[in-house]
Parts: C-alpha cells; sequence; structure tokens
C-alpha cells in the first residue's frame, strides 16, 4: 500500500521510519565507544567546514593560478585519502587556466595513469589529453630504477653503479666513496633510494631545459613516511657531503706528494668541484621546498579521527622542515541531505566528532579548510577530474 500512497503520506512513513530507536532491529555490532542518544536524528545535519583562518579569501584558486613565475604544489598524506584525485584534479585545472603543467607521481604505489584513465607508465612524459593548455604526466619507477641498479651493479665488477648514478647528478659520491674503499655499500640499492630518485627529478625540474616550459609543477606524493624522508633528504645528502669534504681535506694532505707523483692531483681537485657543485645543488632544492614564494604542501585528509591525527602530526613535522603548508583537504565528506539512513546518521555525526578536532587541533586549525564532498562516482578521466576540481579548486 505504501508504494501507491501519495508522496506526502511516503515522506512521512520514512520519516516514522527514522524515529524507530537505533538500538532496535540492528544486527550488526555496535562500537561502545557510540553514544548517540536513543534515537537517530531525522533532521538533516550537514557537516559544518572548521572556520578557514583569516584572510583566506585570498588563498582561492586565483591567487594559485596567478603570476608566470613557476610554482610548485606538493599534495600528500595519509594512504588512501584521495591524493592522487586531488593532485590530478589540480593539474587539470592549472592546465585549463592556461598555464602549462607537469603532474608527478612519486608514490611506488602510481594511480595517475588510473586517474586519467591515459596509460602514463614508462618513466617518461606523456602527454594527458583532454584539457586546454600542455598537460604532461610523469610517473617515477622505483622498483625499475632498483632492478637498473641492481644490474649496472654487477657490470664490470660494481663500476657500473657510477653510470647509474650519473643518470641522477649523484655519480660524484661514488667516486669520492670508491676512492675511500667503500664502493661496496652501493652494491645494493640503499635505503631511500626511491627519495633520492625523487629528488634527482626536481633537480632536473630545476636545471634541464625540457623542462623549462612549465609554469606549474604537481606533486603525488608518497604517503606520510616516503614524504618526509623525501623532504629531509636535501638535508641529509648535504650534511653527507659536507663530511665526505672535511674528510677528504683531511686526507688530502697525506696524499697529495703521491698523487702529485702519477698526475693525478688536477683530477682531485676537480673531483672536489664537483662534489662541491653538487652540494650547491642540494642547497637550491632544500631551498625550493622552503621556499614559500613557489612551493606549497597541500595536506589532504578524510574526516576521520586517525586520519586528522595523522594529518596532524604530518604537519607539525612539515613545520620542523619549513615547509609551507596553508590548505588542507577534508576528501569524502558525506553531502547534506533531507533524509538519512541510520548509517547515514551514525556517519554524519563520526565526521562531525572528526571534523570539530580541526577546529581545536593547534596544527591544523590555522589552516584554510577545503572540503569534497564524497560522491557517487569513480573520479576517473578528465571530464571527472574536471568535475572534482570545479569543487576543490575555487
Amino acid at each position: 500500500m505504501l508504494a501507491t500512497a501519495s508522496p506526502h503520506l511516503q515522506a512521512a512513513a520514512r520519516r516514522l521510519f527514522l524515529a524507530v530507536p537505533v538500538n532496535q532491529g540492528c544486527s550488526s555490532i555496535r562500537l561502545p565507544r557510540r553514544c548517540f542518544g536513543r534515537y537517530a536524528s531525522v533532521r538533516a545535519a550537514s557537516v559544518t567546514a572548521p572556520p578557514a583562518k583569516e584572510g583566506a579569501d585570498d588563498l582561492g584558486f586565483l591567487e594559485m593560478s596567478s603570476g608566470t613565475r613557476r610554482r610548485y604544489y606538493m599534495l600528500g598524506g595519509k594512504g588512501g585519502v584521495g591524493k592522487t584525485s586531488c593532485a590530478a584534479s589540480l593539474a587539470v585545472r592549472f592546465a585549463n587556466n592556461g598555464h602549462p603543467t607537469l603532474v608527478v607521481s612519486t608514490d611506488p604505489a602510481h594511480s595517475l595513469s588510473d586517474s586519467f584513465a591515459q596509460d602514463l607508465s614508462g618513466g617518461t612524459l606523456v602527454q594527458v589529453e583532454g584539457p586546454d593548455s600542455p598537460l604532461f604526466a610523469l610517473e617515477i619507477n622505483p622498483e625499475k630504477a632498483r632492478e637498473e641498479f641492481r644490474t649496472v651493479s654487477q657490470k664490470n665488477g660494481g663500476t657500473g653503479v657510477k653510470d647509474f648514478m650519473d643518470s641522477m647528478g649523484l655519480g660524484v659520491l661514488v667516486e669520492q666513496l670508491g676512492e675511500l674503499k667503500l664502493g661496496e655499500l652501493l652494491d645494493t640499492p640503499p635505503p631511500g633510494l626511491d627519495e633520492a630518485i625523487a629528488i634527482s627529478k626536481v633537480m632536473q625540474f630545476l636545471e634541464a631545459q625540457e623542462y623549462s616550459m612549465f609554469s606549474r609543477i604537481v606533486f603525488d606524493t608518497a604517503p606520510t613516511g616516503h614524504t618526509l624522508r623525501l623532504l629531509s633528504l636535501p638535508d641529509f645528502l648535504d650534511a653527507s657531503i659536507g663530511k665526505i669534504l672535511k674528510l677528504r681535506s683531511k686526507i688530502a694532505s697525506a696524499t697529495s706528494a703521491i698523487k702529485s707523483v702519477f698526475g693525478q692531483e688536477v683530477q682531485q681537485q676537480d673531483a672536489a668541484n664537483k662534489l662541491e657543485q653538487l652540494r650547491e645543488r642540494m642547497v637550491k632544492v632544500r631551498e625550493l621546498f622552503r621556499d614559500t614564494e613557489s612551493t606549497e604542501f597541500i595536506i589532504v585528509t578524510i574526516p576521520t579521527v586517525m586520519a586528522i591525527s595523522e594529518s596532524s602530526r604530518l604537519h607539525s613535522s612539515l613545520q620542523k622542515e619549513s615547509v609551507p603548508v596553508r590548505r588542507l583537504i577534508v576528501n569524502q565528506v558525506l553531502p547534506p541531505s533531507t533524509s538519512d539512513c541510520k548509517f547515514c546518521s551514525i556517519k554524519r555525526k563520526d565526521q562531525t566528532r572528526a571534523l570539530d578536532m580541526i577546529r581545536t587541533d593547534p596544527e591544523l586549525k590555522g589552516l584554510n579548510i577545503i572540503q569534497a564532498p564524497l560522491v557517487d562516482m569513480e573520479i576517473r578521466g578528465v571530464p571527472a577530474l574536471n568535475f572534482l576540481g570545479d569543487i576543490l579548486w575555487k
């Protein structure tokens, strides 16, 4: 009979159904931490965003796209929160607003190809089809790099490692380690190789002519731990190179006479100069990460207590690295509704509790909050990314 009733009667029946006590007629296991009162809410409960910091009106997309000076945007956070979709939508948005754009994935588990619905694998620049201005994508392949590392390290007794490191701009380190009889340490991929490869790409962006056309470069970073290693690597390499230079200085006086006999003094000075040049390049990368005028890290999260807590810790770590952060994207927020099922009602209150954490969290409450709704379709392909970009980047 309900199926043939008037719309008003059907709506009244639905409201009556939602007024049934939550703890009745439910076969699922209820966690003891939830305490929502006796009845599920029958009123639409729109999730309200935490207040943005003062001047947030100046942090819209117009501010991000203004000017022709190259800018770098890094999007990162906990795994599974939608970093790739947000990064890809930002890249499409930039391209559609006249910026030649490059989007780079430093995540070993690449999703850019899936996000754009286009094969972007291979570790080379691939043009994305669809945007108004040139948009290229690059998926850095750490596994392939590791295999290359193992292969070249087996050639000529391990001397092929230098060729591989040369391709990353780090070959001079092998020369120095080789002279110190530590070359065997390079026979296997060292920890942080993924981040070293990503750093080498950043160095190429700064110097190589093939990347000079891009005015916006967007990084889809790996989950939190990898990203923090990536950002701290320039400091680590700078300190390591400094130690090597000091060590060389100490042993130089004892070996200079012998080396001059064999005519190698000029070669050694040239190697030291290259090492110093590499150190200067590392300083440039470090300064790039910390440059508030050209670089910004955007944290992506979802409205759960665990994700918000990790985002708070990430922001704290980024602050220690002096990396500029101004925006926080809260993804997968339930959209407003005139009526909720019991599951949605509980989920909405759970999200509200997580969003309330942002208001009081000392690390996050000062950021400009951008909300992205939970949508009923998969964000895949340029048209879908345009849709998401229109919501996120206003």
